[in-house]
């Protein structure tokens, strides 16, 4: 009979918790109980919950798996894990107990809880978007809801960037965070400003020299023509010399053409064949040349203007002095 008192004071405690939990239900407040610092803070950067929020999104959408039976067992729970949160104080105090919410639930009933993006988001429309999404562990690898994204989050496209400028990206700061807009490639011109004062490039222009824009740096194995106007907003001298003298290598189609990777030199003859001493050195004999000067570039010192400061010249004598010389010039240097 002494029980009966406090018994029906939980019973009236539980009925007016009860109440008030289901209403709560749908709030962020009924998940305070257990996840204050998600919720005693604003959304962290890039945190797809105010996009969620704003299109009446609630916790239990995106908390529970398809289906209205679904739905229900995690109201269940919730209520549960609700009505355990409020009564624990009122239940250790009248029975002198020390109760925690982990000790009265079993620990394996929270995966109904577990985040279920495919209840809203096409899986099928997902997968073939562009970048490919057929081998993505988990969503929030890279979309970011209550906690940054881990920096170990496997291996493709949708880890973080470990070179170059991009470095500690996220996906999501160049292609956004709606799923279903990432078809749409960034423009580089979006963070970057083009090299080239004034230029309206286009991302394939950027891309003809940083041809793998999650590691722009690496490489530099350019793809493509690159306009010759990209290559002189950082080599203007060369590019000036090309353009002005205006020798056959302006008429090839890109600065790629000799240089297929920053910084490398195609040999001369990969172009030039033995016709061409025929045909350009009248009156020279092999022997002219070689073993006086060693290389093209000897005689051609600038190959952006090959035929810049060559005299002309008729007959092997003259040929074999200018070679020797121009041997000379080049041991010296």
């Amino acid at each position: 009979m002494k029980w009966l008192i406090p018994a029906l004071v939980i019973l009236v405690m539980l009925a007016y918790i009860s109440s008030t939990a289901f209403d709560d239900l749908e709030k962020p407040v009924s998940c305070t109980g257990c996840h204050t610092a998600e919720y005693g803070r604003s959304p962290i950067n890039n945190s797809e919950l105010p996009v969620h929020e704003n299109n009446k999104i609630t916790c239990i959408d995106c908390h529970s798996s398809p289906g209205f039976q679904s739905s229900l067992e995690t109201r269940k729970f919730l209520m549960k894990i609700n009505l355990v949160n409020y009564s624990l104080p009122a239940i250790n105090t009248i029975f002198q107990v020390n109760s925690t919410l982990n000790e009265s639930l079993d620990a394996s009933e929270f995966a109904i809880l577990k985040p279920n993006c495919t209840k809203c988001h096409n899986v099928k429309k997902i997968e073939t978007r562009n970048p490919d999404h057929t081998m993505v562990p988990n969503c929030m690898n890279c979309h970011i809801f209550h906690h940054e994204p881990s920096k170990n989050i496997g291996t493709g496209f949708w880890k973080l960037m470990g070179e170059g400028g991009h470095r500690n990206l996220t996906c999501g700061a160049c292609h956004g965070t709606d799923v279903m807009q990432l078809g749409a490639l960034p423009q580089c011109t979006k963070c970057h400003t083009p090299h080239l004062k004034g230029a309206q490039w286009d991302r394939s222009v950027c891309l003809g020299c940083h041809s793998n824009p999650h590691i722009p740096v690496k490489n530099a194995v350019f793809t493509g023509t690159p306009p010759k106007e990209a290559c002189g907003a950082c080599h203007n001298s060369e590019y000036q010399t090309l353009t002005v003298y205006n020798s056959k290598h302006n008429r090839l189609p890109s600065c790629a053409s000799c240089h297929p990777k920053h910084g490398e030199k195609l040999a001369c003859t990969g172009c030039h064949t033995t016709n061409a001493h025929n045909k350009f050195h009248p009156g020279a004999q092999c022997d002219s040349c070689h073993g006086n000067a060693a290389k093209c570039t000897d005689c051609h010192t600038n190959p952006h203007a090959p035929l810049k400061g060559l005299p002309i010249i008729l007959g092997q004598q003259q040929w074999t002095e200018y070679a020797t010389t121009a041997g000379k010039k080049n041991l010296a240097s």
